[in-house]
């Protein structure tokens, strides 16, 4: 798998993750990225599905 560096800067008060070992903070990191990147494609799906369905009338006939 190819990587990629990502730089952040945090206030000094969190810093102190750095003691804590028994985190991956780096696996914790990439997963709440692939969540939000994820929350955010789901979003702009339902935007765009929206947009589209904005135009068609209700129809009066049941579905079944």
């Amino acid at each position: 798998m190819r990587t990629e560096t990502l730089s952040i800067r945090i206030r000094k008060d969190l810093k102190k993750i750095s003691k804590i070992k028994e985190v991956d903070w780096r696996r914790e990191i990439e997963l709440f990225i692939e969540r939000r990147v994820r929350e955010i494609e789901i979003s702009r799906t339902l935007n765009v599905i929206d947009k589209a369905l904005s135009d068609v009338q209700v129809s009066r006939e049941p579905a079944w």
